[in-house]
């Protein structure tokens, strides 16, 4: 009788934990040509011809969402041979930072800021960003409705964006499963009784075709949702815990009975610190760092209902907090390289770019006077 109960809670304690992910798949094909050129006095030369096309993916807090992140491109070029006195062109850096807002008590806004640098790879203090911000959608739900903003992500490609909605009753912690382009066009109900409780209710797959998800019915079940069909396959809740954590990172967190412990995706190869909050109330992990050595832990956890604010950010290896040099940090969200972006109490409308000896790259504004008092709840570095 006790089992279903069981199942319900160990999910929904899960999902307050959130870690950014990042997948990388890359493909190339190449062609090469030798053409004979009629020359005077030589009669040789070669071309080559380069096709390729690279796809990278990242994701909640949500954060994490997890969650995350650029969509892939391709392009042809010619390969010449290097110059002796021209370096090599450094890769562009990128961010989106995703926001969303309240209008009413019927709609959502999605926004996306966009983090750009012509210069390449910046370094501190070096290469100031150019940022643009797009309205990228509206997302309409019953009124009251709180599970949108508290599930709302948008998939490793960045052209998805899924949320869920309650079906009847506002004040329910589950709903329906949706679905859309984040550009517009039509809304698609990809599941039912799906759960929008934590900080990454909602966990897209690196390869954005699935979604990770807690249902509620006559007991909790976990499993993954096709986001083109809707079909959901169950799957035992180990398994999925170790799928969601790896589509975020190769890390997850807990704290319980004054130790903060982080694990591998799989519960093993545990680290553990001594850890109590500020009036030893219930706190989570919100994210732990690419490498497992940075954890991030919640202010309060009692309401899994709401995005979380950050208390601590722990060292591992010494069990002390981590100080940054931008202040108090209130949000942090990992990347994979090891960089992260985070935001400073009493500094709405701007976030930090830090590397990962966490000095500042840049200073992000935010551009849009709807946005000045909104965090982003996710935000995928590329």
């Amino acid at each position: 009788m006790n089992a279903p109960m069981d199942n319900l809670r160990s999910g929904l304690a899960d999902l307050a934990d959130d870690v950014n992910p990042a997948d990388l798949r890359d493909r190339a094909l190449r062609t090469s040509r030798r053409i004979g050129l009629r020359r005077t006095a030589l009669t040789s030369a070669l071309s080559v011809v380069l096709l390729g096309s690279v796809g990278v993916a990242a994701v909640a807090m949500t954060g994490g969402g997890g969650g995350q992140v650029v969509p892939g491109a391709s392009a042809s070029v010619t390969v010449a041979p290097p110059s002796p006195s021209a370096p090599p062109a450094r890769p562009a850096v990128t961010g989106d930072h995703y926001f969303h807002r309240a209008v009413g008590t019927t709609k959502l806004e999605l926004f996306v800021l966009r983090e750009r640098y012509s210069c390449g790879t910046p370094d501190p203090g070096k290469c100031d960003p150019v940022t643009s911000t797009e309205n990228l959608r509206t997302i309409t739900h019953p009124a009251d409705d709180a599970c949108p903003e508290n599930s709302v992500t948008v998939s490793p490609d960045g052209r998805q964006v899924a949320w869920v909605v309650t079906a009847d009753d506002p004040s329910s912690l589950s709903g329906d499963l949706m679905i859309a382009d984040v550009q517009g066009g039509a809304v698609q109900k990809r599941g039912t009784n799906v759960l929008c409780l934590g900080t990454r209710s909602l966990v897209w797959t690196p390869d954005s075709t699935r979604l990770y998800v807690s249902k509620l019915g006559n007991e909790a079940t976990v499993g993954a949702v096709d986001a083109a069909t809707g079909k959901f396959s169950p799957m035992e809740h180990d398994a999925w815990k170790e799928a969601e954590t790896l589509a975020t990172g190769p890390f997850r967190g807990t704290v319980h009975d004054g130790r903060l412990t982080v694990t591998k995706a799989d519960g093993t190869a545990p680290r553990s610190v001594a850890y109590r909050s500020e009036h030893d109330t219930d706190v989570v992990v919100m994210a732990v760092s690419q490498d497992g050595r940075l954890a991030t832990v919640s202010v309060g956890g009692s309401d899994p209902t709401r995005q979380l604010d950050v208390a601590d950010v722990i060292d591992m290896t010494t069990g002390g907090p981590v100080e940054f040099p931008v202040g108090k940090v209130t949000r942090l969200w990992f990347q994979a390289d090891g960089s992260m972006v985070v935001a400073v109490g009493g500094e709405r409308g701007k976030l930090y770019r830090l590397d990962p000896d966490r000095q500042v790259v840049a200073e992000i504004t935010v551009d849009r006077a709807e946005l000045k008092n909104r965090l982003p709840f996710q935000v995928v570095l590329g």
